[in-house]
């Protein structure tokens, strides 16, 4: 394992953080953990369609109803 910071493999582990083992590096003092998850949330394309339904007149709550994707979602 390297530090995502410095590159060194001087590594401690450093207690858990919210279920994961968090890291640190002895050398620069960069905590990380492991493995980061991928980034959450909804594909461009459903956004795009969303945006599409919102442009051609579908309100945000018909836009929730067909698309599965909360109306304050659509409004953000």
């Amino acid at each position: 394992m390297q530090c995502p910071e410095c590159g060194a493999t001087h590594i401690r582990k450093n207690g858990r953080r919210k279920g994961k083992q968090n890291h640190i590096c002895v050398t620069c003092g960069r905590q990380f953990i492991d493995a980061y998850d991928p980034h959450r949330g909804y594909s461009d394309a459903v956004r795009r369609e969303c945006l599409k339904m919102y442009v051609n007149g579908s309100g945000f709550r018909a836009i929730e109803r067909v698309k599965g994707v909360h109306h304050t979602t659509v409004i953000t």
